[in-house]
């Protein structure tokens, strides 16, 4: 991100230090640089603009942290601790000729998505709140009659 982007108003901004304070597993295998570019990538699926529906920019940059954290998960090895590629949860595994299947249950496809890692279900749950219909007052609930 450029610096006018950073320091504008309104705008969380990515804190490797916090971030890797509360993901400490994840500070091994990721590096500032990466985390940033993740953090950068969460701001596709959070708007992280003064117009964004969460208003509160601390409560928007912890939001955008578990989606960071999220996406590196979703992008780290095996080895590093990552999913490798497998999405859903493990319904079945066996152990000779080694064999797992995964589902992703009765959820929608989005939850499923973030389901995947323990930052992104905690992601999802925190922004429940967001995708509740929203009463808007001062409008009619009376169905219009046209003569």
């Amino acid at each position: 991100m450029s610096d006018a982007i950073t320091q504008c108003p309104g705008v969380a901004t990515f804190d490797y230090d916090v971030w890797s304070l509360r993901y400490p597993a994840l500070k091994c295998y990721i590096g500032e640089d990466l985390a940033q570019s993740y953090f950068d990538e969460a701001g596709l699926y959070l708007n992280n603009t003064p117009l964004s529906i969460v208003r509160d920019v601390g409560k928007r940059a912890v939001l955008l942290g578990m989606l960071t954290a999220h996406l590196a998960l979703l992008n780290l090895p095996t080895s590093q601790g990552g999913l490798g590629g497998s999405v859903g949860r493990v319904s079945s595994a066996s152990r000779g000729s080694v064999s797992i299947s995964t589902d992703f249950g009765p959820q929608t496809a989005d939850a499923a998505w973030f389901n995947q890692t323990q930052p992104g279900a905690a992601f999802w749950v925190a922004t429940r709140y967001l995708r509740q219909m929203a009463f808007v007052p001062g409008r009619s609930t009376r169905p219009r009659i046209w003569p």
